[in-house]
């Protein structure tokens, strides 16, 4: 009798249960045996803000129950951190010692967030926020703690300090950069929404660099590059995300800020895939191998790499930047590149409201759209996004584009008899 087929995957997060749910639909008969570092069943980080605001309980995070794994014969290695490949052999290396072997693996081990520069900070009251268990800590720190400073204006770390906001709480966001959301607006945009921020007693300081963090008493100090020290009860630090490829490094596996893959989510080796944060995709407007993060392309890249585990022929066709989110009240979305880009003549259609809290930039390349920040009303984020993927001309359309309300979801509409091209 024929050995089935030992599939492995590493991760237990969107592309990771995908995948899982991709070998399953193709009725292959093998083994599926899932990695996880964290020793729980996945849950969406996409939630976890909305479980620190209180907005949701904790049971509410997870996205599969112990039936999934059962139900889809899975064998689960919970709590134990992959540390090591080596392809040749087809080996896992786990941090207890165990060595899983397998016959095709993916790679699905996300991000992690970047440190501080400098020693690493042993202190109780300093966290980051990424995982459950990081929310779980803030979570109860949040429930003594009054001052808070966040370092990182990012959108991570806008988002945690929107879910802590509430009366009684002192918030202070440190960035290190001219202005806030540098990857998600541009700065006409980011005053609006640091703007909205301190009408709510956020204090923002930006162009500032933190050299260190020191434990006195139950306060934490944050010393900045100026000499000037600030007192807090808790520090978040959100400074950014990189992707976890420490583990294969010399596993021959070609890396740069993630993991390379080709359009089949293979990761040098016919017998390895990659998928979600972990990985460089192809970006649809640059051309370029890119960082693509998000809960979606995730998931769509789980279920190519996972066809493909079992013989199939799929293809990922590339991904765009795109985060869609709410910040103080107000929607924000930021779709494909929101910034000039290297190699691109550019256009700009701008619409700014400061008093209605309105902003909308359109990017444009020749006559088609390349990217899009909306704050205020973000509802048309979708029509832009498949707008970019398919190249459409709106030429015709530049008048309304900026507008708001606009009927650019009619005018998409109208233009689905064409035959498009995503590349």
């Amino acid at each position: 009798m024929r050995k089935k087929i030992r599939q492995v995957i590493v991760g237990n997060s969107a592309a990771g249960i995908n995948a899982v749910r991709a070998i399953r639909e193709s009725n292959h008969p093998c083994d599926i045996v899932l990695v996880s570092a964290e020793n729980c069943n996945a849950y969406s980080p996409v939630l976890i803000t909305h479980y620190l605001a209180g907005e949701i309980p904790r049971e509410q995070m997870f996205i599969v129950d112990s039936h999934f794994y059962e139900e889809n014969e899975v064998e689960t290695i919970f709590g134990d951190k992959a540390v090591g490949l080596e392809p040749s052999k087809q080996i896992v290396h786990l941090e207890s010692g165990q060595k899983v072997t397998y016959d095709n693996l993916l790679i699905a081990t996300g991000a992690s967030p970047r440190s501080l520069p400098g020693e690493a900070i042993e202190a109780g009251n300093v966290v980051s926020v990424w995982t459950l268990r990081d929310a779980e800590k803030l979570s109860e720190l949040a429930k003594r703690g009054r001052e808070v400073i966040v370092i990182g204006g990012g959108l991570i770390g806008l988002q945690v300090a929107d879910a802590l906001c509430k009366d009684g709480v002192q918030l202070t966001i440190l960035e290190s950069l001219e202005q806030i959301l540098s990857r998600n607006a541009d700065a006409d945009c980011a005053k609006i929404i640091q703007y909205e921020m301190e009408s709510r007693g956020v204090s923002t300081l930006c162009s500032v660099n933190v050299t260190g963090i020191e434990n006195r008493g139950e306060k934490a100090i944050v010393i900045l590059d100026s000499d000037q020290e600030l007192a807090a009860d808790i520090v978040i630090i959100n400074i950014g995300v990189e992707a976890n490829i420490s583990w294969l490094e010399g596993s021959g596996i070609r890396l740069n800020r993630g993991a390379l893959v080709d359009e089949f989510m293979r990761a040098t080796f016919g017998n390895i895939f990659a998928a979600g944060d972990v990985t460089e995709v192809r970006n649809v407007i640059t051309g370029q191998a890119d960082v693509l993060p998000g809960w979606g392309a995730a998931c769509s890249q789980g279920r190519v790499a996972g066809a493909n585990m079992v013989g199939q022929s799929e293809t990922y066709p590339g991904g765009l930047m795109e985060n869609i989110t709410t910040l103080f009240g107000l929607p924000l979305a930021a779709v494909g590149s929101v910034i000039t880009t290297d190699g691109f003549s550019t256009e700009e259609i701008k619409l700014s409201d400061s008093q209605r809290r309105i902003y909308r930039k359109i990017l444009l390349s020749g006559n088609r759209i390349i990217g899009a920040i909306l704050l205020g009303m973000a509802e048309d984020a979708g029509v832009l996004r498949n707008l970019i993927l398919n190249k459409v001309d709106v030429s015709a359309w530049k008048d309304e584009i900026g507008k708001t309300p606009m009927e650019l979801r009619n005018l998409f509409v109208s233009q689905l008899t064409k035959s498009w091209s995503l590349f």
